[in-house]
C-alpha cells in the first residue's frame, strides 16, 4: 500500500486502477476457491474442522504436496515477516530522530579485515538532512552506517519488546489487537484522505492519465491481496454464523477503497513522493498531523502484521501435530525476529521482499489455490459449501474450464510481475 502514491506517479491513473480492481477480483475468487476446497474435507462443510493452508493440501493430494506446500508457506510469511519487522523498526528509529532530543541510537558492530569485531555506539537524527533530502523522504535512520557492519537500534529493540509477546500468542488472543489495527487503518487513512484533500491536490499538473513505466505495476499491486494465506485459519476460528463470500467480498472491496483513496489522493497532493509514501509523510515537511498520523499508522498497522504472520505461519507448522509448539514458535518467531536484526538498513530487505514475495506470494495466494480446487473438482465428486460465482458454472465441466481461464490469468499475472522486475 504504501508504495502504490509512486505507483500511480509512474504507471499512471488508469492503468493502476484498473489493475488493483483486476487482482482484487482474482484475489476474491481464489480466496472463495480455497474456502470451497477446505468445506469438501469429509464432515467440514460448517468448518469444524481445524485444516489449514498445507492440510487442505494433504488430504486431497498427498504427502508430497504437504511438503511443498509447507516450505512455500513457511518462505512466503517469513518473507513479509522480516521485512514487516525491519520496516517498523526503522519507522520508531524514525519517530525517535525527529522527536527526542539526540535522536535514536545503536550499537553498531563491524567485522574487521582481520577477523576482528569492533563495535561503536552512534546516533541518528533529522538535524544531519537537508530542506531537499526531508522533502524527497530520503532522510532515513542510519542510512550512511557500514553497509557491512550489524546494527542493533534502539526501533529494533522497541518492536522486539512490544511485538514478540504478542507474536507467542494464539489467533484469539491476538483478535483485540487486530481489531486496534483495524480501527486505527480507517482513522489514520481517513485522516490522509481529508488532508490531501484539503492540500487543494496541486500536483493536478504532474498527474499522468496513462503514465509512462508499468515494469512493477503488477508487482506492486500483487502484494497488497495476500488475502487467502489467513483464510484457512479464519474459517476455523470464525462464529458459525458469518458468511464468507460476504467477508471476503466486502473486505476486498473495502482495500480497493482505501487503495485508490490513499494511492491517488497522496500521488495528487505530494509532489515528488518517495517509493515508501510514509518516508514523505513522516519527515515533517508537511505538518505535524500528517508526521504523526504517519507514524502512529506506520507502527500500528505494519507492526500488528508481525504477529499475525507469525501465528498464520505456527498454525500451518504445527497443525496435526507435524511439529512441537517449541518447534513452531523457534521458526514462526524467533528466527523471524533474529533475522531482521541482521538485515536492518541494508539493500537485502528490498530484495527479499521483491524476488521473495513476488515469487512465493504468487505461488501461495494465486496460482496453488487455484490448481488445488482444480484437481479436487476433476478427481472428487465431493459438493462444497462456499458459493464462488454466486450460483454460475455449477456443472463439473463448467467448474472445469472456469478454473482453467483462472488459472491462466494468475500465472500470466504472476509472470508478468517477475517479467517486469527483470526489466
Amino acid at each position: 500500500m504504501l508504495s502504490l502514491p509512486a505507483t500511480f506517479a509512474r504507471s499512471g491513473i488508469l492503468p493502476t486502477i484498473l489493475t488493483i480492481v483486476f487482482v482484487c477480483l482474482l484475489s476474491a475468487v481464489c480466496c472463495l476457491h480455497m474456502a470451497n476446497t477446505i468445506s469438501k474435507v469429509p464432515n467440514n462443510a460448517n468448518f469444524k474442522k481445524e485444516v489449514e493452508y498445507s492440510t487442505a493440501f494433504q488430504h486431497f493430494w498427498g504427502r508430497r504436496w504437504f511438503v511443498l506446500t509447507q516450505v512455500l508457506f513457511f518462505c512466503c510469511i517469513t518473507c513479509l515477516n522480516i521485512s514487516s519487522i525491519v520496516d517498523t523498526a526503522e519507522v520508531v528509529d524514525t519517530f525517535l530522530g525527529h522527536w527526542i532530543k539526540g535522536g535514536s541510537a545503536a550499537l553498531q558492530i563491524i567485522h574487521g579485515s582481520d577477523t576482528s569485531w569492533s563495535w561503536n555506539w552512534i546516533r541518528w537524527d533529522y538535524e544531519g538532512c537537508s530542506q531537499a533530502v526531508l522533502v524527497a523522504g530520503e532522510c532515513l535512520p542510519f542510512k550512511d552506517a557500514a553497509p557491512d557492519g550489524i546494527l542493533m537500534t534502539t526501533g529494533s529493540v522497541i518492536t522486539t519488546i512490544v511485538f514478540l509477546p504478542l507474536a507467542l500468542m494464539d489467533l484469539k488472543e491476538n483478535a483485540m489487537c487486530q481489531v486496534l489495527g483495524f480501527l486505527v487503518l480507517i482513522v489514520t487513512s481517513a485522516q490522509f484522505v481529508v488532508q490531501f484533500a484539503a492540500s487543494g491536490l496541486n500536483n493536478w499538473s504532474n498527474a499522468s492519465l496513462w503514465g509512462h513505466d508499468w515494469d512493477d505495476l503488477f508487482g506492486v499491486v500483487l502484494f497488497n491481496f495476500a488475502l487467502v494465506v489467513v483464510i484457512p485459519a479464519w474459517l476455523y476460528e470464525r462464529e458459525p454464523h458469518v458468511d464468507v463470500p460476504t467477508v471476503i467480498h466486502s473486505s476486498s472491496i473495502m482495500a480497493v477503497v482505501l487503495y485508490i483513496a490513499v494511492g491517488l489522493l497522496c500521488h495528487l497532493a505530494v509532489p515528488n513522493v518517495s517509493e515508501n509514501m510514509l518516508e514523505s509523510m513522516m519527515s515533517g515537511v508537511f505538518g505535524t498531523a500528517m508526521q504523526l498520523g504517519a507514524s502512529i499508522f506506520a507502527f500500528a498497522i505494519i507492526g500488528l502484521g508481525i504477529p499475525l504472520f507469525s501465528v498464520l505461519t505456527r498454525l500451518n507448522l504445527t497443525a496435526n501435530d507435524q511439529c512441537t509448539q517449541r518447534t513452531g514458535n523457534v521458526l514462526a518467531v524467533y528466527l523471524p525476529f533474529a533475522v531482521s536484526w541482521l538485515l536492518y538498513g541494508g539493500k537485502a530487505v528490498t530484495k527479499l521482499l521483491s524476488w521473495g514475495g513476488v515469487i512465493f506470494t504468487g505461488l501461495v495466494t494465486f496460482i496453488l489455490p487455484i490448481v488445488l480446487e482444480l484437481h479436487v473438482v476433476r478427481e472428487f465428486d465431493t459438493a462444497g459449501s462456499i458459493s464462488v460465482y454466486f450460483g454460475y458454472f455449477t456443472s463439473k465441466v463448467a467448474q472445469i474450464s472456469s478454473l482453467r481461464v483462472l488459472l491462466f490469468l494468475t500465472i500470466a499475472s504472476i509472470a508478468t510481475a517477475i517479467i517486469g522486475m527483470l526489466i
